[in-house]
């Protein structure tokens, strides 16, 4: 082992006791940066406590409170890096530089990542929903189930999971249905014209008299909406309890409606047209209605 180093000795020219001496006057730098990173390192943890439990009292969501806590542990390693870099005497401009360049390049290449993950983080601050929220966007209907910084997952009400680029969402136009706890529900029904409308506005308030599950302040209605082709069209609005209820009410209704309207003899039409025919040729076809 020792003709091996002294073979490098003579190879190289090395001064193994230069090196050790810089080595020995190097120790007490090296110690330095260690306790840079110590102080760093506790002081970290100690800020992470109290972020953590502040951010809890406001009520923000987990992805929020971990983006933010991820921010200020980047920012004190950061920190802690760039003083003990020059406590070592590493150059640090060069390395900027390089990171600079390296940081283009990557950002032209990543520029639709880079801007799902800006999208996410305008999500996640101005909060046009949450998660547990049903939403409603690009013809999906969905609850939100996680918000990434890449993306928002939707889980549908046939239990499929759509990931949705965060960047697309915020350029959609976003309906939450769950952003209030009452929300108004509309459910169309058509009557013939011969029927009453008091007597069909009578039945569909029926429908839901005395049930918990609809206000009755705002007050519930039946209006007419429109004079059809073959209909008059009427819109029971009545206002939800609950506004998750929204899709299973929507359904009892429509079924409760049909079945209070037939159990009254009030007709529901179905459209139709009616042709009339007058001044008739009767030349030449008259051998088609000769009895055989």
């Amino acid at each position: 082992m020792v003709e091996m180093l002294q073979d490098l000795q003579r190879m190289f020219k090395i001064d193994y006791s230069q090196i050790f001496t810089e080595f020995i006057r190097w120790i007490p730098n090296l110690i330095v940066g260690i306790l840079i990173f110590l102080f760093f390192w506790v002081l970290y943890r100690l800020l992470r406590f109290l972020m953590i439990r502040g951010l809890k009292k406001t009520h923000l969501s987990v992805t929020v409170i971990d983006l933010l806590v991820k921010t200020l542990k980047y920012f004190m390693a950061t920190v802690a890096f760039l003083m003990m870099a020059n406590q070592w005497g590493i150059q640090i401009l060069p390395l900027l530089s390089t990171f600079g360049v390296a940081g283009i390049a990557i950002g032209l290449a990543a520029q639709q990542t880079i801007g799902n993950i800006i999208s996410g983080i305008t999500i996640l601050i101005s909060r046009p929903f949450k998660e547990g929220d049903w939403i409603e966007l690009d013809g999906i209907y969905g609850k939100v189930i996680q918000i990434t910084l890449r993306s928002t997952h939707l889980v549908t009400t046939d239990n499929l999971l759509v990931d949705y680029p965060n960047q697309k969402l915020l350029e959609s136009k976003i309906i939450n249905h769950t952003f209030n706890e009452h929300i108004r529900l509309r459910i169309q029904v058509g009557i013939a014209y011969k029927e009453s409308i008091s007597a069909a506005q009578d039945v569909l308030l029926g429908i839901i008299k005395n049930d918990e599950r609809f206000l009755t302040e705002p007050e519930p209605q039946v209006v007419v909406t429109e004079m059809a082709e073959s209909s008059i069209n009427l819109e029971l609005q009545v206002w939800l309890n609950n506004a998750i209820d929204e899709i299973v009410l929507s359904y009892e209704l429509k079924k409760k409606a049909k079945l209070a309207l037939d159990e009254a003899h009030i007709e529901i039409p179905f459209p139709h047209h009616q042709v009339f025919i007058e001044n008739i040729q009767a030349k030449g076809i008259e051998k088609y209605f000769k009895k055989k």
